[in-house]
């Protein structure tokens, strides 16, 4: 059964980069969030709970969706992300009224029976002042005209429930000083930490 080793952390952090990058080096499959896909991503930036339910769910189904098909086409023995799907049940509980959570609580549980969850994250995370560039670098306006403190703040409490409740096995690195270049220290450890995991589940054979 095809593993999924995820990498998480707050916006701009790297994820995409990351699962790029060892997708690459490790040749094997990857999994890259659409989060263009979500028509209700800017609407919720502008009047957040107008349109929490809405936002929450259809990146729970987008998110299923991308999982199901690709666990069910890999070939290989893992599969690298740059979401975690427990990180919806995070935001749901941070954005959604008591009845709207249960709805979406429902239909979560039934999609962790069906997908499972990650069997490692990979937490990164970034200091204010380098998620503020990270930010402006990325250029996306919604994000952009968006107090980078609201991110942060919601961060922060992302990252307290993977420390306390995740299901998942999760390691947390502190980003700032990382760069996509072989010799850099911080990469080095992120990728010694995959390699530890996928080889103590027996899956490293295939990796040179």
């Amino acid at each position: 059964m095809t593993k999924i080793l995820s990498f998480e952390g707050c916006v701009g952090a790297g994820k995409t980069s990351l699962t790029n990058y060892f997708s690459h080096e490790l040749k094997v499959g990857k999994i890259l969030e659409e989060y263009d896909k979500n028509p209700f991503l800017k609407e919720f930036y502008k009047t957040g709970s107008n349109v929490s339910l809405e936002t929450e769910i259809t990146f729970l189904l987008i998110h299923y969706a991308q999982l199901k098909c690709t666990l069910r086409d890999n070939q290989t023995p893992f599969l690298i992300t740059d979401f975690s799907i427990e990180k919806d049940l995070v935001y749901a509980k941070l954005n959604l009224k008591k009845d709207e959570l249960i709805i979406f609580e429902n239909i979560y549980n039934y999609i962790v029976q069906k997908v499972g969850l990650p069997e490692l994250v990979l937490y990164i995370d970034l200091s204010l002042k380098v998620l503020r560039r990270r930010i402006y670098q990325r250029g996306r306006p919604y994000e952009m005209n968006a107090d980078p403190e609201y991110f942060k703040k919601i961060n922060d409490r992302v990252k307290e429930y993977f420390k306390n409740e995740a299901k998942s096995k999760v390691y947390f690195f502190d980003v700032d000083d990382l760069e996509l270049d072989p010799d850099n220290k911080k990469l080095g450890q992120i990728r010694n930490k995959i390699l530890e995991v996928i080889k103590e589940k027996n899956t490293l054979n295939y990796i040179k």
